[in-house]
């Protein structure tokens, strides 16, 4: 049995369109998901936002979008993941969350990101690499509940966490 993975940044147009795609193929109803999926080509194309793609065969099935916090310029933010279901458990996430941590490590003194409570499988992926949770609150429907998860890079002064975590709270 012959497979073919492949993994690399988004960076052209043709890829950014190809990723939007993919995204709307997936959208785990979130609210208004379809609206963020349609800024985020720019938000590439642009440079803010980065995405690393998985290929297999040549068809993309999963990505990575990540960034600078808006807020905590030295925080980087995991935005959104996706894996296609067929190839889901080979640890595509993993990969990608490890490539993402590496992108321009200097800058950054953590990592954050966000995920649903029931997400027991990412849940652990994460805990495994290394993810603390900071805290769990409604960030996108009052109706579910979100963990928000960090990992520290370096000797990171704990008070960013609880300026992170007011910021948050307030938002509710």
């Amino acid at each position: 049995m012959g497979f073919d993975f492949e993994f690399r940044l988004a960076e052209d147009r043709k890829e950014f369109q190809n990723l939007e795609k993919f995204l709307l193929r997936q959208p785990l109803s979130y609210l208004h998901y379809g609206d963020w999926v349609s800024r985020i080509r720019q938000e590439l194309f642009s440079g803010y936002k980065n995405s690393i793609l998985a290929f297999s065969d040549d068809f993309l099935v999963g990505n990575l979008v990540f960034q600078p916090h808006k807020e905590f310029p030295r925080i980087k933010e995991l935005k959104n993941m996706r894996v296609h279901p067929k190839l889901q458990g080979r640890y595509f996430g993993a990969f990608m969350i490890k490539q993402a941590e590496q992108e321009n490590k200097k800058d950054y003194d953590a990592i954050i990101c966000d995920l649903r409570s029931d997400n027991y499988s990412i849940l652990n992926i994460l805990r495994f690499m290394g993810y603390t949770e900071l805290l769990r609150v409604a960030l996108y429907d009052l109706n579910k509940e979100d963990i928000v998860m960090v990992k520290k890079f370096q000797d990171t002064n704990e008070g960013i966490f609880l300026l992170i975590k007011k910021k948050l709270l307030s938002l509710n």
